[in-house]
């Protein structure tokens, strides 16, 4: 009997270590194996004989160590979570201020290079126009090549503009903004997008805090026109010169997040993008209804705020 008992002892031992390992290591088997195992612990206790405490005391401690040991378990795996997640959004912040980067050295190269040659082409086109003016095909043709090089010309200027950021760089961020708020109102009649704020020109902020808050607004008016079928949407951003703080809110009265979700609407990669951005900014990305009591049509505010001292 003895045998047996100290060869189950030994088993039950070799378990409990190994299901320690597995769940340090990240393994839900084994953490649920070890909480099912402090349960039926717990319930034998309860029906243990109370005559022989020196058991009891040993079970005590025995079971006191194990929650412990349990408990070191979970916050090291919930901690090497939080690492991952700080890792991830570490690269996130990377990969964005890449892309940003070869945006405006693409939009540059465009403007200071292909934009001029395209320029000079149509001059010299404008030049054969009497040359070939009583040939009536030779004409035709150069008509047809006029207006392709001209609408060639008017789509690299808007992919200049969307690719520098509206121009910040030469017109600053509130004009940028206005701009943004300008190019969605023409392509689109509905919503009707206003824009309230009280910025200087050229806040003193740094070239990622205005990049960044940027296209964190011009993804939500973006996500707005698409998802909420809102009538309004309205940009506020605000600067507290007392604190040297930006206050920035974009809100609709839409049919709300959770409507557009259940429409098929995906919205969670652009989301995502802000939330990540926001936090660059040092900020908390918080998402909620601009109307709770309108349960038709309760809308969407999406708001954050960043200091100037940690741009």
């Amino acid at each position: 009997m003895e045998v047996i008992f100290y060869t189950s002892c030994a088993f039950l031992l070799t378990v409990f270590v190994v299901s320690i390992v597995l769940a340090a290591r990240g393994n839900q088997a084994a953490k649920y194996f070890l909480w099912i195992w402090a349960a039926l612990m717990i319930l034998a206790l309860s029906l243990m004989n109370r005559a022989n405490m020196i058991s009891h005391i040993v079970a005590g401690l025995m079971l006191l160590f194990f929650l412990y040991v349990l408990y070191i378990t979970v916050r090291y795996g919930m901690e090497r979570v939080d690492v991952s997640h700080e890792e991830t959004r570490r690269v996130l912040a990377e990969s964005n201020r890449r892309i940003d980067e070869e945006r405006r050295t693409l939009a540059r190269r465009l403007h200071d290079e292909v934009n001029p040659q395209i320029l000079l082409t149509r001059n010299v086109l404008k030049q054969l126009e009497p040359l070939v003016a009583e040939n009536a095909r030779a004409s035709e043709l150069l008509g047809n090549a006029s207006g392709m090089l001209n609408d060639a010309y008017a789509e690299m200027r808007d992919i200049i503009k969307n690719t520098r950021i509206e121009v910040i760089d030469s017109v600053g961020f509130t004009a940028a903004l206005g701009s943004l708020v300008d190019h969605y109102t023409n392509i689109s009649e509905k919503p009707a997008i206003t824009l309230e704020n009280n910025l200087p020109k050229r806040p003193a902020l740094s070239d990622a805090s205005v990049i960044n808050a940027y296209k964190i607004i011009r993804e939500a008016i973006f996500n707005a026109i698409k998802h909420s079928n809102a009538a309004q949407v309205r940009v506020s951003v605000q600067h507290n010169k007392a604190r040297d703080t930006y206050k920035v809110e974009i809100s609709d009265n839409g049919i709300g997040m959770k409507a557009a979700a259940r429409n098929g609407e995906h919205v969670g990669i652009g989301l995502i993008d802000m939330r990540e951005r926001v936090r660059v900014l040092g900020g908390t990305l918080k998402v909620q209804a601009a109307d709770p009591a309108n349960q038709k049509r309760p809308g969407t505010k999406l708001s954050f705020s960043f200091s100037a001292q940690l741009s």
